[in-house]
């Protein structure tokens, strides 16, 4: 690992917007980054021979720009960020389970059950295993500390989940766009050479503004929730009909083939992360 002062931490915001005068359920999805903390370790990850798309390692053990980002274009999907110079993309360590909280006390009776089925869409998807701890009083704050004390020590705070209601999702202390209807702020750390490693996230949204028409409707929820778990993983926006990483949506409820790809390349089928950044690294640790 190289030292604290050589490492980047940045947290990226991604958002689902409502589109005004469009249809019941219709959406526009936009973007925008902020950078806001500095330090820590990054991760190195180990590619290994995968299914496709993982593409197929070169002699020095890592793949090129070039070559990672004709494959995320061929197969119709993008990254939260460009790959590093040795063709690595900004990804969970997928084979340490991801934790997640949940605020649900406002929004739909099917909150919960919503939440449950978009993530267990994305982990099949990413073959990633998400572990529920539960509920929380937690509110969603752009100074959310990445890490938390434990019974069993200092680890990454776990993704929160929090519907809120739209007073609080466009007031003070969060990164909402006026028009989004969602938001999902992952923390990634990262180092000059472009390995990254996301370690924690917020999935924030507007339980104002949510239809409630289920799963066959892009604007309720669960669509929402697929859209914002695929940011979580570690994918951007694309511009190819039939994905719901599309920026309008498009009226798409569940993940196309570019989205699958994406969601397969980015998970456990890349390999472990062979570095992987520590709770100790992180600026909110105290010292």
């Amino acid at each position: 690992m190289l030292a604290a002062s050589n490492r980047l931490a940045g947290a990226i915001a991604f958002g689902l917007a409502l589109t005004l005068g469009a249809g019941l359920g219709a959406v526009a999805r936009g973007d925008h980054v902020v950078v806001h903390r500095v330090g820590a370790s990054a991760p190195a990850p180990t590619p290994s021979a995968t299914p496709k798309p993982t593409p197929t390692a070169d002699r020095s053990g890592t793949v090129s720009q070039q070559r990672v980002r004709h494959i995320a274009e061929r197969e119709g999907f993008a990254f939260l960020r460009p790959p590093g110079r040795n063709g690595e993309v900004s990804r969970w360590d997928p084979c340490v389970p991801i934790h997640y909280v949940v605020d649900v006390e406002i929004g739909p009776p099917t909150a919960a059950a919503d939440i449950a089925w978009a993530i267990a869409q994305v982990s099949k998807a990413t073959g990633m295993r998400f572990v529920d701890d539960g509920t929380t009083a937690e509110q969603p704050d752009d100074r959310r500390k990445d890490v938390r004390h434990t019974k069993s020590g200092w680890r990454w705070a776990p993704v929160l989940i929090a519907l809120v209601p739209d007073s609080v999702f466009h007031g003070k202390g969060l990164h909402a766009d006026k028009d989004s209807l969602a938001y999902t702020d992952p923390a990634i750390y990262s180092d000059e050479a472009g390995d990254a490693e996301i370690v924690t996230a917020q999935v924030v949204v507007d339980a104002d503004d949510i239809t409630d028409g289920g799963h066959e409707d892009p604007g309720a929820l669960g669509p929402t929730l697929l859209h914002e778990f695929g940011h979580l993983a570690g994918l951007d926006h694309v511009h190819r009909s039939g994905e719901i990483m599309q920026p309008d949506g498009g009226g798409v409820v569940s993940y196309g083939p570019g989205d699958l790809a994406g969601l397969h390349y980015v998970g456990r089928a890349h390999g472990c992360v062979a570095d992987a950044a520590l709770p100790t690294d992180s600026d909110d640790f105290p010292r």
